[in-house]
């Protein structure tokens, strides 16, 4: 079989590992090379650089990954009412922020049935996902307030109730 003089790539199993970790730091918003991104795997691997890992370790990460839901497929169909990746991607950033986990538990289908009204996350449009992206933007909002607020009543003084 001629190449034309160009180099015809396999991709070894190792590549397929180090594509898998990017895509979860994809999800995650983490610029593949950032600060963020080498904390992040630091944290989950005690190495800041996926170079430094073997196979092993690498197979781990990835299979962590998908046990966390950074690395599952969505199946959102090509239909011009359906919900972007980026919105997805959002979305369940949003979800994993606010401990609701990914698009499968069910903690996050009655937030998307209280949102929207409807049964289960895989039939979001484009206009619903919004409607639960700013949903979870809003609580996200609410309890950094709330927070806020909590913090603030520890460090203020107290004064007795017939000095108000």
């Amino acid at each position: 079989m001629r190449t034309n003089g160009l180099k015809q790539s396999k991709q070894t199993a190792h590549s397929k590992l180090l594509a898998m970790v990017h895509i979860a730091a994809q999800h995650l918003d983490l610029e593949h090379g950032s600060f963020e991104y080498r904390a992040w795997l630091e944290k989950l691997t005690g190495k800041s650089s996926c170079k430094d890992l073997t196979d092993k370790q690498l197979n781990d990460l990835v299979n962590q990954l998908k046990q966390q839901g950074y690395l599952e497929r969505k199946i959102t169909g090509n239909a011009p009412n359906r919900p972007t990746q980026v919105q997805w991607r959002k979305m369940e950033t949003l979800a994993r922020q606010l401990g609701l986990g990914n698009a499968t538990t069910s903690q996050f289908a009655t937030f998307v049935k209280r949102v929207t009204k409807l049964e289960s996350p895989r039939f979001l449009t484009r206009k619903s996902i919004s409607d639960v992206i700013v949903g979870l933007e809003k609580w996200q909002e609410y309890k950094k307030l709330q927070n806020e607020h909590h913090d603030k009543d520890k460090h203020a003084p107290r004064t007795p109730l017939n000095a108000r």
